[in-house]
């Protein structure tokens, strides 16, 4: 546990994960909020991002953040707003569009191969290190 200050409020709370950004007033006001948004869009699935925010008091900021966490799935909004912050193309939910998705997804899985030892002696040269028992075993001659 850690004590942290709420990124709302400012109050001072102790966080049980490392997680935790809100107290938990604040935290219990953003579930209710959150819950508000949802039962808007189980009456009213193709409002607008402003409709949303004018029916429920939630601020568009915070509907983005709930659809960039995937905690909100509002794919039948037509004027969302949201873009890829790779490409700048417009988005239904997360972070990035499919195609950047798929892109930084291959580039990071060739770095790490790149970045693995390709065999035995690939370790051996990166093995940096001085042992107790090679300086025994050279003072024996093994």
């Amino acid at each position: 546990m850690a004590l942290r200050n709420c990124a709302r409020c400012g109050k001072l709370f102790t966080a049980v994960s490392s997680s935790m950004k809100l107290c938990v007033d604040c935290d219990r006001e953003d579930q209710e909020q959150f819950n508000k948004v949802k039962e808007y869009l189980k009456e009213h699935s193709t409002a607008t991002v402003i409709e949303i925010t004018k029916a429920t008091g939630v601020e568009r900021k915070q509907i983005f953040e709930w659809v960039k966490s995937g905690q909100l799935d509002i794919a039948s909004v037509v004027d969302l707003g949201l873009s890829c912050e790779s490409c700048g193309k417009p988005i239904k939910s997360g972070r990035f569009c499919i195609e950047c998705a798929a892109r930084i997804e291959s580039d990071a899985r060739k770095i790490l191969s790149e970045s693995k030892p390709k065999s035995r002696d690939a370790k051996k040269e990166e093995k940096a290190g001085f042992h107790m028992a090679d300086a025994i075993r050279r003072r024996r001659g093994y």
